[in-house]
């Protein structure tokens, strides 16, 4: 095991560019494009380029008439046949009119295309009305002036999102290369913890038994797992991600590291939630040390979230969150979303977030990152909930995401806001 130094007490950019730095994309893969294939929302590898100069001819902007321009000023022209989208265009002869449709090849010969509403047709001939304007290369969209041949039009680490197969379906290609999506797997300890909602049973039996949510008996001094649910919830939303799995870890030095072990085994980042700070069972450093985690921080300037731990094996992320949900929430978010984007190879590994107007609030302030829960109107103006601690889940449920108030801040001002999701 390799285990330098950690750097303790980052800022949250400090620490998302260092997970940036050290956590590795998964492998490249063929895929072949089928009417079939799964390629929507998968990561590009490589660069896709143009087979072909888009538009591949000139094609007309508009329905309308292919002409030489000088000959229709001179006077009425008759109509001498048509281009048809999608068939070869005849040859403008002199003296004449080619109806054009939009998208339609324009005719050799052509300089012009003039608008149905330019024109007054009478038997099968045209004439230029009061409201014309045309001139030469008038509604012409010329060969390549998209882009040309060769030309990349989807780089690497692009999300093939729905604009994207439109260009993609567009190119034709046979088969491209894109990273596989992930699998994730989730372990939220704590022996307090009732597990629910699909997590595997804890390592360690407890001394009372596990319950359902809204199950009724439930001791007050035990609490019900909303932790797993969220991160299922927020990983569950990227088509990057293939995979999620949750399982429970009982506080237990030994269990927690089989736990983990098996987890590498075929997970692509393992997130951990509880047992990150310095009580006497939490153990997920240790744990991540004895499975041959690097570590590379455990700390951040930053609340909630503060004691959050990071490391790899392998390029593979290990994050571990506090165990209070909304740190859960804005540190999964902020810090665990640009591991896993990195991971999955996206060439924009940061969060996505928007600039939003807050108001200066009166109230105490922090020599840290405040993550502070929002709302979010029409207008683009943030408002903070009324949120009454890091364990406050209902106040957190009436938010639409989070505000990143620099350290020290009661001020007005446009500031980042992140929405929950990565």
């Amino acid at each position: 095991m390799h285990e330098p130094t950690p750097s303790n007490n980052l800022s949250p950019q400090d620490a998302v560019a260092l997970l940036a730095e050290r956590v590795a994309p998964v492998e490249p893969q063929t895929l072949r494009l089928t009417a079939t294939s799964d390629a929507a929302g998968r990561v590009l590898a490589t660069p896709v380029t143009l087979d072909r100069a888009s538009p591949a001819c000139d094609v007309s902007a508009m329905d309308g008439f292919a002409v030489r321009m000088a000959e229709l000023a001179a006077g009425p022209m008759p109509i001498a046949g048509e281009c048809r989208i999608g068939e070869a265009p005849p040859e403008l002869s002199p003296g004449v009119a080619l109806r054009i449709y939009t998208g339609s090849p324009v005719p050799l010969g052509a300089d012009a295309v003039v608008p149905l509403e330019q024109v007054d047709e009478r038997d099968d001939s045209i004439r230029l009305n009061a409201t014309a304007k045309p001139h030469p290369g008038g509604n012409i969209r010329r060969r390549g002036e998209n882009a040309k041949a060769g030309d990349v039009v989807l780089n690497a680490g692009r999300v093939l999102t729905p604009a994207a197969m439109t260009a993609l379906a567009a190119i034709g290609p046979a088969e491209i290369t894109t990273h596989r999506p992930l699998r994730v797997a989730i372990i939220t300890t704590g022996d307090e913890l009732e597990t629910a909602w699909g997590a595997e049973s804890p390592t360690e039996p407890h001394t009372e038994p596990h319950t359902e949510p809204g199950a009724a008996g439930l001791a007050p001094w035990r609490l019900r797992d909303s932790n797993g649910p969220t991160l299922q919830a927020l990983l569950g939303a990227p088509p990057w991600i293939d995979r999620v799995d949750r399982t429970h870890s009982a506080d237990d030095l030994d269990g927690l590291t089989r736990v983990i072990a098996d987890r590498l085994a075929t997970a692509d980042a393992v997130v951990l939630t509880g047992g990150v700070s310095k009580g006497a069972y939490d153990f997920v450093p240790e744990a991540v040390a004895r499975v041959g985690g690097e570590r590379l921080f455990h700390r951040i300037n930053a609340r909630p979230g503060r004691p959050t731990f990071a490391a790899v094996v392998g390029g593979r992320p290990i994050l571990g969150l506090p165990g209070n949900p909304v740190a859960v929430l804005t540190a999964g978010v902020r810090l665990l979303g640009a591991a896993l984007r990195r991971r999955a190879g996206l060439a924009a590994f940061e969060a996505p977030a928007v600039r939003v107007a807050r108001n200066a609030w009166r109230g105490k302030t922090v020599a840290l990152t405040w993550w502070r829960p929002a709302t979010l109107d029409d207008g683009g103006r943030a408002t903070l909930v009324d949120l009454r601690g890091s364990g406050d889940t209902c106040s957190a449920a009436m938010s639409d995401g989070f505000v990143e108030c620099p350290p020290g801040s009661d001020a007005g001002g446009v500031y980042p806001f992140y929405p929950w999701a990565i």
